[in-house]
């Protein structure tokens, strides 16, 4: 039993719950958002709906647990790589870590920059 209390003791708190789904739904309205002001009559009626509604949240559900798996894929590959060059943390791994989420960032982005081009494309 006190193994198991040790073991609970020694675990880091995290910064606290991760909202996913946010990013790619924000990259999608937004995507659509240009398509919508530069020609209204693409997404007047149920193309509109179809898109907005139904896309945004089958992008953040979808979207959102395949951005978090790669995230914390991507910063479980990041912890061991710099535990086995630097066993503290420091500017220059924070850096690190920064340019790391932000590559990942700017994929997601353009996955789904280009769904959301290709599903515009479709109900055209």
């Amino acid at each position: 039993m006190g193994d198991a209390q040790r073991g609970e003791g020694s675990k880091e708190e995290g910064p606290g719950p991760e909202i996913v789904g946010v990013w790619p739904a924000a990259v999608w309205i937004i995507v659509g958002a240009g398509h919508y002001l530069s020609d209204p009559d693409h997404f007047a009626g149920w193309k509109g709906a179809l898109y907005f509604v139904l896309g945004t949240g089958l992008v953040a559900l979808v979207g959102g647990i395949a951005s978090l798996s790669a995230r914390r894929t991507v910063a479980g590959i990041q912890e061991r790589l710099l535990k086995e060059v630097r066993h503290r943390r420091d500017l220059t791994t924070w850096a690190i870590a920064l340019g790391l989420r932000g590559l990942v960032g700017l994929g997601e982005a353009v996955l789904v920059t280009l769904l959301a081009l290709s599903v515009v494309a479709l109900l055209g």
